[in-house]
Formats: structure tokens, C-alpha cells, sequence
């Protein structure tokens, strides 16, 4: 490069710090026309007790906003029960405000969103004294391990159907028995749960967890309790799941359930028609728990042929157009 041509991209980058700048101090100084962007405003949630034999999903981490998956989980819950109340059970006092949790609360009038009281629930049960030394705090997944606690509680206290918020529910669960599903021949699960109030096997449940509470484990306090007590109360039979000392307890096969293992979880993210028209036209399967410690980093893009993203057009359809692309 001559002379001459250096000189010249040394005045041109000189130009360009300039402008830039000046442009910044103008920013700074003049107030802009621009509509700011909308924080979004929180909603004061009042506390109010489920109603018995409602279905219940629980966002138990003290969170106060909710991605598009567990908007999902809670529209398809509420789609295929218009029946039942359908409860979204927010620990926080607060949850932000958005025009899909509006859509969902005046389009489906059986939702309800709500506060739980946490205090009040671990009241006068096994894990009273678990809650007032703050157990939980001891374990590696603390927030977890109590989302465990009150998993049970709620049960126990107000029975109906229990739904985590990785799920989407594909067809109607009211004509179940009092269950539980396996997620494989070895385990099963805690992650769709139906009983009736004060049921002997959720209190046996309550119990165990009070003496034999792990924070040590990521499952222990959810599916390997519960496999314990259908063992230890039930007599439970792996893997046919026959609970002959429980004759009003049934134990649903894994394609109720968990139609795609743990293990497999990718299979749930990865582009497959065959496998979409199988979950959504098999009427055996019930509910998609698409295990979201495992699939939380992977993009849901809602034009695929994803079973997860095919799922979610079909069942929770209005969180599917807010989402757009990808949720």
C-alpha cells in the first residue's frame, strides 16, 4: 500500500470514530421519539386452595414467569378437561403479566391461576417438621426436592390429577382410576399422578419421604419413592406393574405416560412424521412427558416434523401461535 492510499483509510477510519462519536453524544443527550419497549407488569395473584379432584400443575420454584413449554402444558391440560378446573399453582406471589396467559385465562374458563400457601399446606402432615428446618436447603437439587414435597401434599390434601410442567397432555385422563405410570420396566414414575383426597398410598408416600428424605439423588424423592411404597404397600410386580395388595391402585405401562424413555429424549426434538402421527394417533398414549431436564437446551421449531413441536400445534395451539417459530 502507498503512502498516499495509507493516509487516505487513516482519514476515512478517523471520519468513522468521529461520526460515531458524535452520533453517541447526540443519543445520549437528545430524548429520542421512540416508544419504549413494555416492561412487563406483574400480576398480584390472590391464594386460593385447589378444588378437590382438580388438575393440578405446579410451578414450585418461587419463578414468576413461564416459558412457552409450560404455557403448553397447562392449554393442553385445560383443552382436553373443559369439564374439570384446571389449576396453575404459582409459589411466587406474582407471575408476569403477557398477553398468552391472558389469551389462556379468557379463552379457557375452567384455568385458574393462583397462589399457593405453602405454609399452610406442610400444616399439621408428616412434613411439618421437614418444612420448619428447612430440609430441603441440605440438598444438591433444593428446589426440586421441595417441588417433591408439595407434589405429595397437594395430593394428599385435595386429590385429583397431578401434572408436572414438562408434559403435554394429548386426550382426556378423568376415566382413570387411582395411578401411577411406569416410565420403564424398573421405576415408576411421579410426573402424572391421579388420586383420590387423603388416599392411604399418598399419605404411606408422605410418611417415606419424612424418614427417608435424600438430597442426594435427583429421583429419590419422586420416582424412587414412589416405587418403594407401591413395593413395600402394594406388593408391586416389575415390569408387568400388578400392585396385587392394592386392587383400587393401577400402575399404567409406559406408553400411557412416558411413550419416549428418558434416554431417548432426543427422539422427542428430532424431526420424525412417523413417530409424531404414532404419539398423537395412538389412543393409548395419554400424556407426553418430554423429560425437560434433557430437552430444555434444544430448540422446539413449531414448522418441524418434531413430535415435541407437532404436539404442541395440535394441543396447546394458542401458546403455539405466540411462540412463532420456536418455543
Amino acid at each position: 500500500m502507498t503512502r498516499r492510499k495509507e493516509k487516505i483509510m487513516m482519514v476515512m477510519i478517523g471520519i468513522v470514530v468521529m461520526t460515531a462519536l458524535w452520533m453517541a453524544v447526540v443519543w445520549y443527550r437528545l430524548p429520542l421519539n421512540l416508544a419504549p419497549i413494555a416492561a412487563p407488569h406483574p400480576i398480584i395473584l390472590q391464594t386460593k386452595e385447589p378444588a378437590e379432584g382438580s388438575i393440578m400443575l405446579l410451578e414450585g420454584y418461587g419463578g414468576e414467569r413461564l416459558t412457552y413449554r409450560m404455557f403448553c402444558a397447562v392449554e393442553s391440560a385445560a383443552r382436553n378437561h373443559p369439564q374439570l378446573p384446571v389449576y396453575l399453582l404459582m409459589t411466587s406471589t406474582i407471575v408476569d403479566d403477557s398477553s398468552l396467559l391472558r389469551s389462556l385465562t379468557d379463552s379457557l374458563g375452567n384455568l385458574h391461576v393462583a397462589h399457593l400457601d405453602t405454609a399452610r399446606l406442610f400444616k399439621d402432615t408428616p412434613l411439618e417438621a421437614w418444612h420448619a428446618r428447612r430440609a430441603w436447603e441440605e440438598s444438591k437439587w433444593p428446589t426440586s426436592h421441595y417441588n417433591d414435597a408439595l407434589r405429595w401434599l397437594l395430593l394428599w390434601r385435595y386429590g385429583g390429577i397431578y401434572l408436572d410442567m414438562d408434559v403435554v397432555v394429548t386426550r382426556s385422563l378423568s376415566a382413570l382410576p387411582n395411578c401411577t405410570g411406569l416410565e420403564s420396566d424398573q421405576w415408576a414414575a411421579a410426573g402424572v399422578l391421579k388420586f383420590s383426597p387423603s388416599h392411604p398410598l399418598i399419605y404411606s408416600c408422605l410418611t417415606y419421604f419424612a424418614q427417608h428424605f435424600d438430597g442426594q439423588v435427583w429421583g429419590a424423592n419422586g420416582p424412587e419413592l414412589m416405587t418403594q411404597v407401591l413395593k413395600d404397600r402394594c406388593g408391586l410386580e416389575l415390569p408387568s406393574g400388578r400392585t396385587p395388595h392394592c386392587p383400587d391402585v393401577a400402575v399404567m405401562p409406559p406408553r400411557a405416560f412416558y411413550p419416549v424413555p428418558w434416554w431417548e429424549w432426543r427422539r422427542y426434538v428430532t424431526d420424525d412424521p412417523e413417530l409424531s402421527r404414532d404419539l398423537l394417533n395412538d389412543p393409548q398414549v395419554l400424556v407426553l412427558h418430554v423429560w425437560n431436564l434433557h430437552t430444555s437446551h434444544a430448540l422446539v421449531r413449531l414448522t418441524s416434523q418434531q413430535p415435541y413441536a407437532r404436539a404442541a400445534q395440535v394441543f396447546c395451539p394458542t401458546t403455539a401461535a405466540h411462540a412463532g417459530d420456536a418455543m
